[in-house]
């Protein structure tokens, strides 16, 4: 007799439990499908890409004029003297210095600007996904990866809603 008692109790437990559940709206979305496709996503990965080149143009043109300057330095080397060979030796050796630090300054600086856009890029999504699961009446919104899921079922995937709301607050604050 108690173990029926206890079946029933479980079986009832069970069944509040599931209803409950049933009640709850759960959604998962990829921050980083999000993030590659998103409007924002592209624009950061042109605006770096136009730096990128920019950057790897002035290094290449600063290239060309040290290659120049050493082609010249051995051509005339017989017809300098020792003091002037030295000088243009000393320039030679600063400028090919000085590219290398622009060269890792500007490496540096597209790191720097990477991780802030992508930063705030992340933090706006997060901010739309939350209002997103607001508005729908999500009981829990779950990023793939960070979150850990290692399953889920396509249904409740909302990436696709996610970029939508995504891409339409951006233009509409775009600035």
């Amino acid at each position: 007799m108690r173990g029926k008692l206890v079946g029933y109790v479980l079986f009832f437990v069970l069944v509040c439990v599931t209803l409950s559940f049933a009640s709850n709206k759960i959604g998962v979305f990829d921050m980083q499908i999000v993030m590659v496709k998103s409007t924002a996503g592209m624009d950061i990965k042109n605006d770096l890409n136009k730096k990128k080149e920019y950057y790897t143009a002035e290094i290449k043109k600063r290239e060309n004029a040290l290659k120049q300057m050493r082609d010249d330095l051995q051509k005339k080397s017989m017809m300098l003297s020792q003091e002037a060979k030295d000088a243009k030796e000393k320039d030679y050796q600063k400028k090919l210095r000085d590219l290398k630090l622009y060269a890792n300054d500007s490496e540096a600086e597209l790191k720097t600007i990477y991780r802030e856009k992508t930063q705030k890029l992340v933090h706006d999504i997060l901010y739309v996904a939350r209002d997103f699961a607001k508005k729908n009446n999500f009981s829990i919104v779950i990023e793939k990866q960070e979150g850990g899921v290692v399953y889920n079922d396509k249904s409740i995937d909302i990436t696709d809603e996610i970029l939508k709301a995504f891409n339409e607050y951006y233009l509409k604050n775009k600035k």
